[in-house]
């Protein structure tokens, strides 16, 4: 329950999920976070149970069986990453509903992972992707009954995202110590491979060059920081890149910047993409996953994973172009108020697991 797309939707779903009907609990196989910390005794009863490294933990898996029979639990919502687990405990103990909720897949995907979550599918209720595209490669790769699958796009809370008007924008800018009139290329995720945020950092020179008052801030952590900042200056651009780490509030940050991107080879729903249309920013990011569902021409642009000519070219004629991009900001808030709240991707969990309690 670290930082992350995917914790902070558990961490959502606890804290707005009906509680005169529903009593969560949260289980966390390995370790807790920020996002654990965050939800207090009265909203929910929280376990950590310290998974050990190896293929199955079998005295783990002990501790959650009997917490499920101690508990009385009715429902299994299981993420990412712990199927089997849940699936064999699930069946062992005889709850009501097994679910689980699939974020994303690594790009190759790993054959024991799809093994795996195959198997599982078969002791389970219900498997939820977080995109049609995700949905399709659940059944399609993965091999998971169609009638067992179900797409809930993930939410956030709208209201805690604002656009600054430009005059505030350009102070706020100053207060983090960029000149006001800065161009901010940003992006928001764990520096990951599977982010591929290489290609942003080789396309700096250019806009270096044709923009010189432009910046790349990268706002996150993780394996690839070393190597990513290494790159910069390799290509003598580490003064146009900032690197500022991990930001629990990115929410603080976000309305500063003129660009969002996302250059992911393997996304979901990609949360801090939605947190940046909330913020009223346009996007430009790779065409996977969820990426294709949450952007059109009206408030982004879309371009094939890993083509760094086509990313560089886009994103130089948008930043050159500021009535454009004010326009799909535009549209980006639109869509997330239409679309994208975490009470409607609630009201879809709680209406799944409601399925199992008709009679």
């Amino acid at each position: 329950m670290d930082i992350g797309g995917l914790q902070r939707v558990v961490n959502l779903l606890i804290r707005k999920i009906n509680k005169d009907k529903f009593i969560p609990y949260l289980c966390c196989l390995d370790r807790g976070g920020i996002f654990f910390d965050q939800l207090d005794e009265k909203s929910v009863i929280k376990y950590i149970l310290g998974r050990r490294p190896g293929k199955f933990d079998l005295k783990m898996f002990g501790k959650l069986v009997r917490i499920i029979k101690d508990n009385r639990i009715d429902i299994i919502h299981s993420q990412n990453g712990c199927s089997a687990y849940s699936a064999l405990a699930g069946r062992l103990t005889e709850v009501k509903a097994i679910i689980h909720t699939d974020h994303g897949r690594l790009i190759p995907d790993r054959q024991t992972a799809i093994l795996e979550d195959r198997f599982a599918s078969h002791l389970m209720d219900h498997v939820v992707g977080v995109s049609a595209a995700l949905t399709k490669y659940l059944a399609e790769t993965v091999k998971i009954n169609k009638r067992k699958l179900v797409t809930i796009i993930n939410g956030i809370e709208i209201a805690k995202y604002e656009k600054l008007i430009p005059e505030h924008k350009r102070r706020r800018k100053t207060e983090l110590g960029y000149e006001a009139d800065t161009m901010i290329i940003g992006t928001v995720c764990r520096l990951d491979k599977i982010k591929n945020l290489d290609l942003l950092i080789a396309i700096v020179p250019k806009m270096a060059r044709e923009m010189p008052n432009c910046r790349v801030v990268i706002i996150g952590d993780g394996p690839e920081e070393n190597h990513l900042k290494e790159l910069a200056c390799r290509l003598q651009v580490q003064s146009k890149v900032d690197f500022l780490g991990r930001i629990e509030d990115v929410g603080k940050i976000l309305p500063i910047y003129d660009l969002f991107v996302n250059t992911s080879h393997s996304e979901g729903t990609s949360m801090t993409i939605v947190e940046a249309m909330s913020c009223s920013l346009p996007i430009v990011a790779s065409a996977v996953g969820g990426n294709v569902e949450l952007l059109d021409q009206s408030n982004g642009v879309l371009f094939e994973p890993g083509n760094k000519d086509e990313f560089e070219e886009i994103v130089l004629d948008l930043i050159k172009d500021t009535s454009r991009l004010e326009r799909m900001g535009y549209e980006s808030r639109k869509k997330v108020e239409r679309n994208l709240s975490i009470e409607r991707a609630v009201e879809q969990y709680e209406n799944l697991y409601s399925k199992h309690f008709s009679n």
